[in-house]
């Protein structure tokens, strides 16, 4: 997942830090940033505004545990209830965060990343999802401290689905839930050409599926009704490609769903499939999940 790029206004570069602990000089800014966003970003709806409050209770809550804890006894605690290996490099917000998203995509049912890591990735890069291994990687060089702060500005902008601290991991763990699909479906197609009796006929369809579908994925959305849709009900960054259309997507449908006290889903929005009351964006979510993108890119 990319960071937001764009320049940030003086309502920014005026605020107390949102680092930390969410004070109430702190909480009286984010109404202040919420009341001019209001004005400018015609998308923003009360819904967002009261996830965003909820987010910061709970993140309140998670950054005074987060600096007590053990990083390599929750990397030991992952691979014992998840078999998972872990490496933080002793980052323990990080190490919080995906505790957290692991509960929760275990509770949703939802298939889990084959690793998580702490390590440098590109600029501008918060954290990535490798598409054939299916691992996660944390950027270590981002102050992970500051990611409520940082998630709140880019949904007023419309950058991101959601302004929950949780977003970027979630968004990555929607990726993995994705790829573990294409996989599977890459893998029953291959299946069906080796089942052929004629050589001629294997060898004329013998292809890698599952690189096919992966880079089906990662190409460019060019379909402008979906991509104006997804502007409107989603984010900006989901228009890039159906690869992060899908995990924005996701990344709201859970986080509209979690609990503030106990951060796990008070249902599963993939089996109420109209949470969003938008039948075009649960076609779309379908599509993609299915590998049909064609008619996206």
């Amino acid at each position: 997942m990319k960071i937001n790029n764009s320049n940030k206004n003086n309502y920014t570069k005026k605020t107390p830090s949102f680092k930390r602990y969410f004070d109430d000089a702190a909480r009286k800014e984010f109404r202040r940033l919420v009341e001019h966003y209001k004005r400018v970003n015609p998308y923003l709806k009360g819904e967002d505004i009261m996830v965003m409050q909820n987010s910061i209770d709970s993140f309140n809550a998670v950054y005074n545990g987060a600096r007590t804890i053990n990083t390599k006894n929750v990397e030991n605690e992952i691979y014992k209830k998840f078999h998972i290996p872990a490496d933080f490099k002793g980052n323990k917000f990080v190490a919080s965060m995906t505790g957290l998203t692991l509960n929760i995509f275990h509770k949703l049912h939802l298939p889990l990343p084959t690793g998580i890591m702490v390590a440098a990735e590109r600029p501008r890069v918060a954290a990535s999802c490798d598409t054939l291994k299916r691992n996660i990687t944390f950027n270590e060089n981002n102050d992970w401290s500051d990611i409520q702060y940082r998630m709140i500005i880019e949904k007023l902008e419309n950058w991101s689905s959601t302004g929950h601290f949780l977003a970027t991991p979630i968004h990555e763990f929607m990726h993995s839930v994705h790829l573990f699909n294409l996989h599977k479906l890459a893998a029953q197609k291959q299946q069906i050409v080796d089942s052929l009796h004629s050589k001629m006929l294997r060898d004329f369809l013998k292809m890698d599926f599952k690189t096919i579908m992966i880079d089906q994925a990662g190409s460019p959305l060019v379909n402008q009704t979906a991509s104006r849709h997804i502007s409107q009900k989603v984010s900006a960054y989901g228009t890039v490609k159906p690869a992060e259309m899908f995990a924005d997507i996701g990344a709201k449908m859970i986080t509209y769903n979690l609990d503030r006290k106990t951060i796990l889903p008070s249902r599963n929005p993939f089996v109420f499939k109209d949470f969003t009351e938008d039948k075009y964006l649960m076609k779309i979510m379908n599509d993609v999940w299915k590998g049909n993108v064609s008619e996206y890119i």
